[in-house]
């Protein structure tokens, strides 16, 4: 099936894209790896009637919400890679060989974030530490 719309990256930016989409009733698919940049934050602040609230409840919240609608599909995965297919759309592969067709590619992904390859940094939070420059 070829999807109105394929939305790679399903944390607030991708899930808000998709709730529109569904809202205008086109058929979008949701692709998510599920590590959203915020998973490790306690709380999320300034987000308009959410603030405090846990970040991954947020998507939950969302996703529950988003599957209401029945044009509306998830698929837990990465895109490895994506092109136009000739036919004014896209192609994307996903990391279990999958491929998904569709007319419109939103790519939501964020910021990845990575500490530097120091053995005294292993499993340390980026709340608990301190990085000085230079």
């Amino acid at each position: 099936m070829r999807h109105d719309a394929l939305i790679v990256g399903g944390s607030f930016a991708g899930l808000s894209a998709a709730m529109q989409l569904a809202r205008a009733r086109r058929n979008v698919c949701v692709v998510d790896a599920g590590a959203p940049r915020n998973r490790f934050a306690a709380a999320s602040h300034g987000f308009f009637g959410q603030d405090g609230t846990p970040p991954l409840e947020m998507i939950a919240g969302a996703r529950d919400k988003l599957l209401a609608y029945p044009s509306v599909e998830f698929i837990k995965g990465s895109v490895v890679a994506g092109s136009a297919d000739g036919a004014g759309g896209f192609t994307v592969s996903l990391h279990g060989g999958e491929e998904i067709s569709t007319h419109k590619l939103l790519l939501s992904f964020g910021v990845q974030d990575g500490l530097p390859d120091i053995g005294l940094m292993a499993g340390v939070s980026m709340h608990r530490s301190l990085v000085f420059g230079a």
